[in-house]
């Protein structure tokens, strides 16, 4: 099984030297380390560490809480804070960066191993959730008969009203009708899907051909309309495909 793989942000080399000590005692790979927030965002995006460690007080423009923040929103990776600090309002601010723990320096490597695998436990799961998140957002739900039936998003050729409140998923071999009106359906669609007339949306990645004398857009033997209000913005849709 391979080691985990820690990065640490430290400025003060007492402590560097401390953790470092404690990162191959607790069993896990250190790939890297820095003692600068401002120099430390680029260097974790490129040795892509399982955890961080990072001093809440560190120089630069930047602190250890701006660079947790980013680090947790923008490159997921968990990380652990490793501190000197009691203030109560400093601890709030950290707290604020959704932390996967808390060391006291100087660091012990058997609280060290321990904070690691929870920080890691806790990254698969939240990757997972994430993932799963993803998963729920490529599809629709619709109902037929007594059933739900799952429809996958990217599967839709184009939506069309029937109705004031019904609409139509329109599929390559299938139609399925849905009690929703075409506006609520449309803020469930991503961006592929154009609306070309006021009853159609459709999907561009299925676009096949556009007919501009008969104004009609053809995808898989289906067409749609396009209206002449819809027209500008279809035509700039379509040249960016």
């Amino acid at each position: 099984m391979a080691k985990v793989k820690v990065f640490f942000v430290e400025d003060e080399l007492i402590h560097a030297e401390a953790i470092k000590i404690a990162i191959d005692e607790a069993g896990f790979d250190c790939i890297g380390e820095c003692n600068n927030a401002d120099e430390a965002y680029d260097l974790i995006r490129k040795a892509n560490p399982d955890v961080i460690l990072v001093d809440i007080a560190l120089p630069g423009i930047n602190n250890g809480i701006t660079l947790a923040q980013q680090i947790s929103s923008e490159l997921k990776i968990p990380h652990i804070f490793t501190t000197s600090f009691t203030q109560e309002q400093v601890m709030e601010q950290a707290v604020s960066t959704s932390p996967a723990g808390y060391l006291r320096k100087p660091v012990d490597p058997l609280n060290l191993k321990a904070a690691v695998k929870i920080a890691v436990g806790k990254g698969r799961i939240e990757q997972q959730q994430n993932e799963k998140a993803a998963k729920s957002e490529d599809a629709l739900f619709t109902r037929v008969g007594d059933k739900l039936v799952r429809v996958n998003i990217d599967e839709i050729l184009m939506v069309k009203a029937d109705g004031d409140n019904c609409i139509s998923l329109v599929l390559e071999n299938r139609e399925l009708s849905c009690r929703a009106t075409l506006k609520e359906i449309s803020s469930q669609l991503p961006d592929a899907f154009i609306q070309v007339h006021r009853s159609y949306f459709i999907n561009l990645n299925h676009l096949d051909s556009y007919n501009e004398r008969q104004q009609t857009a053809y995808l898989k033997g289906k067409n749609a309309p396009v209206a002449r209000s819809f027209r500008k913005a279809f035509l700039n849709a379509i040249r960016k495909v």
